[in-house]
This record gives C-alpha cells, structure tokens and sequence, in this order.
C-alpha cells in the first residue's frame, strides 16, 4: 500500500508539472522567461485604440511569439479611454520588443493603423545596437512614410537615428538625421497603477 500511495504521488506530481509546462492547446512550452519579474524600463503608449482592440492585438502577438518558449508577456495598462501603456514585468529581448512595436503599428485583421511608440535603454547585447546606440535611452516607432512594413525606427536621447530593417542586412541602417526627433517618455513605467492592469501570455 505505501508502495501504491508514493507511485500515486510521484505520477500526480508529475502530470502537474506537465500541465504547467503545457499551454491552452496542450502543447509543451519551454519558458524562455524567468518566473520572476525583471526590472526593465520597456515601455509602449498606444493612442487612437480601444480596449478590446488592444486586448485582441495583444493575445494574438502572444499567440504568435509564445508558441514554443513564453517570449513576450506584457502588461496591458489603461490610462485614458483611447490611450494605454505596455510594459514588460518579466522583461523581453530587444529584437522581440522591435517586433511588437511594429505589430503593433499593423496588426493582422485589423485595416486601421495604430500610432505606437516606445522606449528603452539598450544594452550592449541587445540585437542591433551599434556604438552609437548602445547604453542610451532610445525611441522606437514606425515611420509616417512606411511603405515596407518590416522595420522600426530608432532615435537616441541624442538624437543620433537609425533605421532597423528585419529582413537580413538591413538591421541597423545610420541615418543622416533621425525622422522624429527623441521625446521623453509621457510616464514613468513605477507609478503606473497596475491594479487594474491585464496580463497576456
């Protein structure tokens, strides 16, 4: 019997930590993210946007990007009716964040365009970054004039601009001049109230 009873517990233990390491549709997901939350100061603002248009555009980048390993888990915080923040608790590589911005910009079923920026300090692993962009606060966001749809723009606090292209040699392009010139962030990523913010995966 306490043959059996330690059998059952090794067998239940297990079929738990499978469904935890399983997503909605059963199939195995290795987290590429630490459970605990990293500090990290990635920040987007999307305007001219509503809740459930965010919601929809958000579940479905994670549904996209977190199929094999959890690469992206924002936070989906409301300020005003039309105007929200998204932040990264458990942080995201830097290609993955140029990613979202751009999704963001052009998300599949939608035929509008949603005007995104975001913010970050980059570090010198971060994909992309040159000597002239690395260790600065920067400005991410797509081009007024885009007509490619695969890229994103950067600007430093010092206003040194690039464009980063996702197709192969086109990742980080030196501009004569920046297309928009770097802004501070509108908030501070701490004294967002989380409260009554929503998570995705």
């Amino acid at each position: 019997l306490l043959i059996a009873t330690i059998a059952f517990l090794i067998v239940l233990r297990l079929k738990n930590k499978k469904q935890e390491a399983t997503n909605g549709n059963g199939e195995y997901v290795e987290n590429n993210l630490q459970s605990n939350k990293v500090a990290n100061d990635k920040l987007v603002i999307v305007e001219d946007a509503t809740e459930n248009e965010l919601k929809k555009i958000l579940q479905d980048f994670c549904n996209s990007y977190n199929k094999k390993s959890n690469q992206a888990i924002p936070l989906l915080t409301k300020l005003t009716d039309n105007k929200f923040a998204i932040t990264f608790p458990y942080d995201i590589k830097f290609e993955i964040y140029c990613f979202f911005i751009n999704y963001l910009n052009y998300p599949m079923g939608f035929d509008k365009h949603f005007r995104t920026i975001g913010w970050v300090t980059t570090k010198a692993n971060d994909a992309w970054t040159t000597e002239k962009s690395i260790n600065k606060n920067v400005m991410l966001y797509v081009s007024d004039f885009d007509d490619e749809y695969d890229n994103v723009y950067l600007t430093t606090s010092d206003n040194i601009g690039y464009k980063l292209g996702f197709a192969m040699g086109e990742e980080k392009k030196l501009l004569n001049y920046p297309e928009k010139h770097y802004e501070k962030p509108p908030i501070n990523i701490h004294e967002l109230n989380n409260e009554r913010s929503i998570e995705f995966k």
